[in-house]
C-alpha cells in the first residue's frame, strides 16, 4: 500500500515494524481512567433512554441509590454529564503525572486522543441526543424530527471533534508546556459546554426546559465548529492560575465557588458559556483593534499562539 504525507508525497515505507516494549503505567491508566468515564456517560445515556421509552416515571428513577445525590443528579443522562467532567480530571492529570514520573511519549499522545475522541466527542454527542429525544419538546413536532435534529448535531459535533485530533496529530508531534493561548475551542471545552446544559437541562425541565432542547442543536453544531476553528481561546490553568496573581483573583475564585455551593448547575454552564464566547468576542475586538492600527499606520504585532492539545504529550485538546 502506497503511503502519502499531507502534501501528497510518498513516504518510503519501514522495512520493520518498531515493537512497543514498555508504556508508562501510571500515565495510561490515568488517560484509561478519562475513556472509561466517556464510555460509562454513553451507557448511561442507553440506561436514560430506556427508562424514557418504557415509561419509567421520575419518580421511580434510581441512579446512586443516595438520596442527596440524587436531588443534585435526578437522572442518568445528568450522571453522565458529570461523567464527562471527571474525565476532564483524569485527561490533566495523565499529561502532569507523565512529566514528573517518565516524560511524555508519542504513545501517550495517541492514546489520549483516542480517549478524548469517546469522552469529549461521542458522549457528549450522545448526550445531546438523548436529551432531546426524552426532553420536553414545543417546538418541533413529531419524533422523526426530533431524531432528525438530533442525529445531524451529534454527528456534526463528533465530526469536529475527530477533525480537531487528527489536526493536532498531525500539526504538533510535540506541544509547548508553558503555552497561553491556542487555536479553536479545545475539545474539553467543548465537552463542558454540552455538558453543564444538559446537567442544567435535566434541573430546569419543568420551567424552561423545552427552550433550552430546542437550542441544543444549534449549540451543539457551534460548539463542534469552533473547535475546528482559528479563534484563539486562552489557556485557563497557565493564564490565570500559576504564578502570582492579584488579590482580586482569590476574591473572585471564593465569590464563584460560593456561588456553585448555592446554585451548582447554573453557575457551572455560566462559568463555560463565559469562556466559549470570550473566543468569538476578543477574536471580533482584536480585528477591530488591528483594523484601527492600519487605518493610523501604526505597525501590527502579532502574538506567537500556540496550539496544546490534550494527553500525556500535552494537557489541553
Amino acid at each position: 500500500m502506497k503511503i502519502v504525507d499531507e502534501n501528497g508525497k510518498s513516504v518510503p515505507q519501514p522495512r520493520s515494524v518498531r515493537r512497543l516494549r514498555t508504556i508508562a503505567v501510571l500515565p495510561t491508566m490515568l488517560t484509561l481512567a478519562n475513556m472509561l468515564c466517556g464510555f460509562a456517560a454513553v451507557y448511561l445515556c442507553m440506561l436514560g433512554l430506556i427508562d424514557a421509552f418504557t415509561g419509567v416515571g421520575a419518580a421511580d428513577k434510581t441512579t446512586l441509590n443516595r438520596q442527596m445525590i440524587e436531588d443534585l443528579l435526578p437522572t442518568y443522562v445528568s450522571v453522565g454529564g458529570v461523567l464527562i467532567f471527571l474525565g476532564m480530571f483524569f485527561d490533566g492529570m495523565d499529561g502532569r503525572v507523565a512529566r514528573m514520573t517518565t516524560g511524555t511519549t508519542n504513545f501517550g499522545g495517541q492514546l489520549d486522543s483516542l480517549a478524548d475522541m469517546i469522552t469529549f466527542g461521542i458522549a457528549p454527542a450522545m448526550l445531546v441526543i438523548v436529551m432531546i429525544l426524552t426532553g420536553h419538546h414545543e417546538g418541533l413536532e413529531g419524533p422523526f424530527v426530533k431524531q432528525r435534529f438530533a442525529w445531524v448535531a451529534g454527528a456534526i459535533y463528533v465530526s469536529c471533534c475527530g477533525l480537531r485530533l487528527a489536526r493536532f496529530n498531525v500539526e504538533h508531534a510535540e506541544g509547548d508546556l508553558k503555552h497561553k493561548r491556542f487555536f479553536g475551542l479545545p475539545s474539553p471545552g467543548a465537552a463542558a459546554l454540552v455538558a453543564s446544559l444538559v446537567i442544567l437541562h435535566e434541573h430546569v425541565a419543568d420551567v424552561r426546559g423545552a427552550k433550552l432542547v430546542n437550542l441544543m442543536p444549534v449549540i451543539t453544531v457551534i460548539a463542534g465548529l469552533l473547535m475546528v476553528s482559528r479563534v484563539q481561546y486562552v489557556h485557563i490553568g497557565n493564564t490565570y492560575l500559576r504564578g502570582r496573581k492579584p488579590w482580586g483573583y482569590v476574591v473572585l475564585m471564593v465569590l464563584v465557588a460560593g456561588t456553585f455551593i448555592a446554585a451548582p448547575s447554573p453557575t457551572l454552564a455560566g462559568i463555560v458559556a463565559i469562556y466559549v464566547l470570550s473566543g468569538p468576542i476578543n477574536t471580533l475586538f482584536k480585528r477591530k483593534k488591528r483594523k484601527h492600527k492600519s487605518e493610523s499606520g501604526t505597525p501590527i504585532s502579532e502574538p506567537n499562539a500556540n496550539v496544546p492539545e490534550s494527553g500525556q504529550a500535552n494537557s489541553a485538546s
